[in-house]
């Protein structure tokens, strides 16, 4: 009998690791150049706080979203198996806490517990109203962000400086070149590690460890809204932990139990909505007091605890949701178009604001890291939505991958020969640094670029006088708004120094793109011939 929960405990622990290494295995290799990023949303189509709030968000059913009905399926069946055996977040934050736990005097208030229950409903209330800001606390989103973001480009980063510097002894030569070739590689032939938001990314995900050290699980206790969610419906679960009349009052459950739920003044018994399904508390149990049973004609709800939200703290939690999207929705920043906000292929619609749940998913997936997860830029409601910054990488032409991994069809998925055609700004060119037009030095380093069939930058011919006094024909960049579609390699490629001399600015509602000169037409000597089938 003892064998059992030994090998069940186990079990679980098997499939953690398991599921850490599809997490890791679908990060690393569902990327731009591999056929597996089909495979990139997939453990979000199994969140059902994901494919909930898209769905109020969108007012539609969100495509895969019935994946989500198998958790909370197993949830209705088992509790939250979601947490103790799945979610890799949890799998993180059970591995990094301390060795030694607290008693339960030293265990904070459970009244904290009603924290991730205030968070859920203030998450549901906004995506009804169509904001999904706090998705940013999602596990899933903030662990793809934070390894996409910070940990990964670390690891790189230090790998590659390791290489430079083994490298100055050559009897490692032949061996550094085999490791990099079949490790080094292709682990990191994606990721760039240059990041905006790295250091932030890293402090917050700390502070979700440290809080481990002020109660074991703090987060997946008092915080997690995915937690709140599944905890809800483990109060309507089957099977659940029971304490039985051989219960020799040990107390060992209750110092085993990772969650802090189980109450020696009830006997021992704990909150279904709270435990997580470890199987800890019954290994350790001396006289097989406890365990994990069907209650078939026995069951019914779960009785609601002290910690568990009341009305009253239900209704002011709405009533803030209300409040925080209202004064969201007043910002000026809502009124227009930052400049520099440049957002993804087919993500100029309000419908983007609405669905973008801040995974870093798109983000992951940019095969020049050109798409950043934003801070401030487009106001507080688009906190860490992703952003093209140009300077550190382009649109590829070639390229369609965000909208492929997209979870919730903020970004949509769109065809490559629709994407290629689809604009998501303009260029327009500074003539107060661009050499040609400042300095009179010749350079086509931008037009040279353009990946466009017809190039939407053309070069006009002007006759000038060089540094050196001298009579020369050069070439000035020019950008044509009917062909530019905004992908940001000219600005990208741009040879000056600091800021670009060519830069890519958001679409605006006026007049459709402010450009470098709407009324430009090249001179009919200089036009490029249609192609072929073309007229």
């Amino acid at each position: 009998m003892k064998r059992r929960p030994v090998f069940l405990r186990r079990l679980r622990q098997s499939v953690q690791v398991l599921g850490l290494l599809l997490f890791l295995y679908v990060f690393i290799y569902a990327t731009y150049l591999s056929p597996q990023r089909a495979w990139a949303d997939l453990l979000y189509r199994l969140d059902p706080l994901v494919m909930l709030t898209a769905g109020l968000a969108g007012r539609r059913w969100v495509p895969g979203a019935t994946l989500a009905l198998i958790t909370v399926g197993l949830t209705l069946l088992f509790g939250r198996v979601w947490c103790g055996w799945f979610c890799p977040l949890g799998t993180l934050l059970e591995w990094l806490r301390p060795r030694r736990r607290r008693s339960i005097a030293q265990e904070p208030n459970p009244r904290w517990r009603s924290a991730k229950y205030l968070i859920l409903l203030i998450m549901l209330v906004a995506a009804a109203l169509g904001n999904q800001t706090l998705l940013l606390l999602d596990p899933l989103t903030i662990l793809t962000r934070t390894i996409g973001g910070a940990a990964w480009p670390a690891v790189r980063s230090g790998v590659y400086g390791a290489e430079a510097a083994l490298y100055r002894i050559p009897a490692l030569w032949r061996l550094l070149d085999t490791l990099h070739s079949a490790v080094v590689y292709p682990l990191f032939r994606d990721a760039i590690s240059v990041f905006y938001l790295t250091i932030p990314l890293a402090l917050f995900f700390a502070a979700i460890v440290a809080l481990n050290w002020w109660a074991e699980r703090a987060w997946c206790r008092y915080f997690c809204p995915l937690g709140g969610l599944l905890g809800l419906l483990s109060k309507l679960a089957l099977v659940r932990r029971e304490v039985s009349g051989a219960c020799a009052s040990c107390a060992l459950c209750t110092g085993d139990c990772p969650t802090g739920t189980i109450d020696p003044l009830q006997g021992y018994r704990s909150d279904p909505a709270e435990c997580i399904v470890c199987y800890d508390c019954i290994v350790d149990c001396t006289r097989e007091g406890v365990g994990f049973r069907w209650l078939g004609s026995r069951w019914r709800a779960a009785p609601w605890r002290e910690y568990d939200p009341r009305r009253r703290q239900l209704l002011l939690s709405a009533g803030a949701a209300v409040a925080g999207v209202a004064l969201a929705g007043a910002e000026p920043i809502t009124e227009r178009v930052p400049a520099h906000l440049v957002r993804p292929p087919g993500a100029q619609t309000p419908a983007f604001e609405t669905l973008c749940i801040r995974c870093g998913e798109c983000v992951r997936v940019c095969p020049t890291q050109g798409l950043q997860p934003s801070l401030f830029e487009g106001g507080v409601q688009n906190v860490l939505t992703p952003q093209l910054v140009p300077r550190l990488g382009y649109c590829d032409y070639r390229c369609n991958a965000c909208g492929e991994v997209c979870p919730t069809g903020a970004i949509p998925g769109l065809t490559l020969p629709v994407k290629q055609t689809t604009p998501i700004g303009l260029a327009r060119v500074d003539r107060s640094r661009c050499l040609p037009w400042a300095h009179n030095i010749p350079c086509i380093v931008c037009e040279e670029a353009c990946p466009v069939p017809h190039k939407a930058i053309w070069l006009e011919t002007a006759d000038v006088v060089d540094a050196r006094g001298q009579s020369v024909t050069i070439q000035r960049p020019v950008v044509v708004k009917e062909l530019c579609i905004g992908c940001g390699i000219c600005e990208y490629q741009c040879p000056m120094g600091g800021e670009s001399a060519i830069r890519v600015y958001a679409p605006t509602d006026v007049g459709g793109y402010l450009g470098d000169d709407p009324s430009y037409r090249p001179p009919v000597d200089q036009q490029q011939p249609a192609l072929e089938g073309e007229s």
